[in-house]
């Protein structure tokens, strides 16, 4: 039993004094922002409140009916619009390895800023079913981009010792995030209406493909071990272009010694 209870001192005691490494934190930084900015554009307004928003296009099924057929058309369509997430998903776990996570997330991004616009000029000019095309077509950019790329980087940023705990984390800040849209996504559409409120998800996509086209690294068929190496020896302004290129900071010293 002694032998048993020093083991487990031991081993708490490392864990106390393990503490996340510079490199752990700027991986935190970037995965924490991914995670943040999958949320606050949008992702989960077509879900959430689909069937509320569509029912008031009154486009299709809806058009002339009564509240009750208008509802039931709102909740076909956002069915439609989950079945096509889950299809553009599989299509995106299907490419994530050949073109590389940060090639399909810039995408992705680029795909949704460029279907909100879309949706938000054609609403605006009283085109009601452009709002269902542009949250179509976010939703596919989403899925297949943005969606899993999220969840793959956090298993490939941190290194085993860490990864528990910072899957928390990003868990929290992921849920935060949600929380804080889908709270806000009624106030927006109250005092703005749809149009702009997709005009401010598009800034937001556009926002996200500029912060990630600076900071994230490129870690097709790189380990665990070299990504964990790119985010120690180099600073937030320089993984990327350490990924790249195969260079790190280190590497020169090393070379020189």
């Amino acid at each position: 039993m002694s032998e048993i209870k020093n083991t487990h001192d031991y081993l708490v005691a490392k864990e106390t004094k393990q503490k996340a490494t510079p490199g752990i934190k700027r991986a935190f930084v970037i995965v924490g922002l991914f995670m943040m900015f999958q949320q606050i554009t949008g992702i989960n307004i077509p879900f959430y409140y689909g069937p509320v928003v569509i029912a008031k296009l009154h486009i299709f099924g809806s058009t002339g009916g009564t509240a009750i057929s208008s509802a039931v058309f709102g909740i076909e369509a956002s069915s439609i619009l989950a079945i096509i997430n889950v299809l553009a998903t599989l299509i995106g776990f299907r490419l994530i390895d050949s073109y590389g996570r940060r090639s399909l997330a810039l995408l992705g991004y680029s795909g949704m800023a460029f279907f909100d616009v879309l949706g938000a000029v054609l609403y605006l000019s009283h085109i009601d079913i452009g709002l269902l095309i542009g949250f179509a077509g976010f939703i596919i950019f989403f899925a297949f981009g943005v969606g899993g790329t999220g969840w793959i980087i956090q298993g490939e940023y941190f290194p085993t010792q860490y990864r528990g705990l910072f899957a928390s984390l990003i868990a929290v800040v992921d849920w935060i995030s949600n929380f804080a849209i889908i709270e806000l996504f009624p106030v927006m559409d109250l005092k703005i209406g749809l149009g702009y409120t997709m005009a401010v998800f598009a800034v937001l996509s556009i926002m996200a493909v500029v912060i990630f086209f600076y900071i994230m690294p490129k870690t097709k068929g790189k380990s665990v071990e070299e990504i964990n190496d790119i985010f120690e020896n180099n600073t937030l302004a320089t993984v990327r272009n350490a990924s790249m290129s195969g260079y790190s900071d280190n590497s020169k010293t090393d070379k020189k010694q």
